[in-house]
């Protein structure tokens, strides 16, 4: 075996060692189904969501933030703002709202934070802040801020399940705000 194909096959190796080593970002898709037992009525527009940590690149739109000493990155199968804008949607449906695209309130939300941490070996943390506004389409009526923190045994599957359970804990506790305040 000629001398430059073996050095080609060590560095092809060596780039899979490192891969492996530092590891590999894992994909989860959340399949959202809306849970909140709340009633409602009237028609809104959600307008799509802001991601604080993609905003502002410290990761990117589909990468979930995770501590420093975290072995491999997480991402959705869809951007994170674009996850949350669609469950919100589901949820608003599924409590009796109607969407348009140009209904008289606006519902819309910016995340700022949407953490996993995996690095203790006992169990799995997923945490979710956000601010939820609802307003005239002209300007924001009313915000209220979300924070909720779900913990789950250490395994690959709980990421989904700790996702699906904080977005819809912080949304169900929005809408029921936002009812009380008579401004959905």
């Amino acid at each position: 075996m000629p001398v430059r194909h073996r050095l080609e096959i060590q560095a092809v190796i060596i780039l899979a060692l490192s891969v492996l080593a530092t590891g590999c970002g894992r994909m989860v898709a959340i399949d959202y189904e809306p849970t909140n037992p709340l009633k409602g009525q009237g028609t809104v527009t959600v307008l799509p969501f802001r991601y604080e940590a993609a905003e502002s690149n410290r990761v990117r739109p589909r990468e979930v933030e995770t501590n420093r000493a975290a072995r491999t990155e997480l991402y959705l199968s869809q951007e994170i703002g674009a996850f949350c804008t669609e469950a919100f949607r589901r949820e608003l449906i599924h409590s009796g709202y109607t969407i348009e695209e140009a209904g008289p309130l606006t519902v819309s939300g910016t995340i700022t934070r949407f953490f996993v941490d995996w690095r203790e070996d006992i169990e799995r943390l997923f945490e979710l802040h956000a601010v939820y506004r609802v307003g005239p389409i002209a300007k924001t009526g009313f915000a209220w801020e979300c924070s909720s923190i779900q913990r789950g045994p250490n395994t690959l599957a709980q990421d989904s399940v700790l996702i699906r359970r904080d977005t819809a804990d912080c949304m169900q506790r929005f809408i029921r705000a936002a009812q009380e305040a008579h401004v959905l």
